[in-house]
């Protein structure tokens, strides 16, 4: 046996079953793919890529992390409705077997993550709770459900984003990182939609915008692993193609995954044909102009997030999200620097959201250099050292009512035409006073040829 067979058998230690090195701590792949396989006639979703989906994670599993499995819905306890997506509806529930952890070889099953419920907080009566929890049911997982719209009739093409998941997962996995993890699939028996069964964070980075403003230093240890896994997801040579701070969630204390992979697609699959999807603050002016998105959007995007960060707030988050905000963005409108931001921090910022591609860095080096400020500028981590929230921050950010962080379709083309015609009619009488007629060429006209006739369109 060489040396570093030993340090890795030593490392895992060896599986108490066939006596082969374990790959990851108290995880047998070998060993663990059977069991998954013998069981595979004793469930279905009812659906054959869906079997076939949790299968072959269950085979390939390298880990607890890796790992799917097929969640009936009489399991779940506690079903509320949280929020509503841009493409799915996400509710809150309690998992009354819980995840996976390890096998028990003593007792030759599963042991499974559960914890006591405490029912002094828990609202029996509450109309808004779907299979409210039995009083003979004391422990229970915390999840998220996240219901697939449309989708009781589940193909290949539709479980895409959580294939691309997956390979997202296993990539950050081999660096070090998660992405947020997925436990299983379920189906609603009222809509028939299927719904993914994933963790439950602790709010998405937009929640904690305002604990972060006021504790800068924790930044730098979120945007490491934030830039970790965006290099992982550019490693695969796949591109976010949504990345904005509802998207980052915080898992555990400090520890930050992106979420919703449903537009991440590969670099030369990105859209040409002129549809753009998004939150517009954190759209890539060249998206905006009809390019392809590519990883260094990616990056503009996480430019914007950068200022979050300093400021507590959405960026553009008191102006109407309109053509108006594309065209001004086109033109090189950022928000504007928060007084007391770190000079480096600040041009950094800069350089992530610069109008010219080429020249934003990678996420290997973003990397590098937040790897070298969480070192640099320590994190308290005393909470009674930390720094509390001012009092008269009100609690409630004022957005402008025209403003959208949801992910929508950008679709301007009502804009540049009046009629049906072949030509239409738009009067430019804004800023720089123009009044010319534009001529219609297609339906969805981009921003690059707008601002290529110097126009302004109300």
């Amino acid at each position: 046996m060489n040396h570093e067979q030993e340090e890795y058998n030593q490392r895992f230690g060896l599986c108490l079953e066939c006596n082969q090195p374990n790959i990851c701590k108290n995880w047998c792949k070998e060993c663990n793919s059977k069991r998954f396989q013998q069981n595979f006639g004793k469930w279905t979703s009812g659906n054959e890529y869906i079997d076939k989906f949790i299968q072959e994670a269950q085979l390939e599993a390298k880990d607890r992390w890796e790992l799917l499995e097929w969640i009936p819905y009489t399991r779940l306890r506690n079903i509320e409705f949280f929020a509503q997506g841009g493409f799915s509806t996400v509710y809150r529930g309690e998992w009354l077997d819980g995840r996976i952890d390890h096998w028990d070889y003593e007792k030759q099953e599963w042991k499974r993550e559960i914890y006591e419920i405490n029912k002094k907080t828990y609202n029996v009566n509450n109309p808004n709770i779907k299979n409210p929890l039995k009083s003979n049911e004391n422990y229970v997982y915390p999840v998220v459900l996240k219901s697939l719209n449309d989708s009781s009739n589940v193909n290949d093409d539709f479980l895409y984003e959580w294939k691309i998941h997956l390979q997202c997962q296993y990539k950050a996995r081999s660096y070090g990182s998660l992405m947020i993890p997925l436990y299983g699939i379920t189906q609603d028996p009222d809509t028939l939609n299927y719904m993914i069964v994933m963790h439950e964070a602790l709010g998405s980075l937009r929640n904690n915008l305002l604990t972060i403003k006021y504790n800068p230093n924790d930044k730098f240890r979120w945007l490491y692993n934030i830039s970790l896994q965006l290099k992982a997801i550019h490693k695969l040579n796949l591109v976010h193609g949504d990345f904005h701070s509802g998207n980052i969630l915080n898992i555990y204390h400090g520890i930050s995954v992106i979420s919703d992979l449903g537009l991440c697609k590969l670099v030369n699959q990105s859209s040409t044909n002129g549809e753009i999807y998004g939150v517009l603050p954190y759209i890539a002016p060249e998206v905006l102009r009809g390019r392809p998105y590519t990883k260094a959007a990616d990056i503009y995007s996480l430019g914007i997030i950068m200022w979050e960060m300093t400021s507590g707030v959405p960026a553009f988050h008191d102006i109407p999200h309109n053509f108006h905000l594309s065209l001004d963005i086109c033109k090189g409108v950022r928000p504007k620097i928060i007084e007391g931001t770190l000079p480096e921090y600040a041009e950094l910022m800069k350089r992530c959201w610069d109008d010219d591609p080429k020249k934003r860095p990678t996420a290997k080096e973003l990397l590098i250099i937040f790897d070298e400020w969480d070192d640099k500028y320590q994190k308290e981590n005393d909470d009674k050292k930390r720094i509390p929230i001012p009092e008269h921050i009100p609690e409630i950010i004022i957005y402008h009512p025209e403003s959208c962080y949801i992910s929508k379709k950008i679709d301007y083309s009502t804009k540049l035409s009046r009629d049906d015609e072949l030509s239409g009619r738009i009067d430019i009488d804004d800023l720089d006073n123009y009044d010319i007629t534009i001529y219609k060429t297609n339906v969805i006209e981009n921003l690059d040829e707008c601002l290529a006739k110097n126009l302004n369109i109300k």
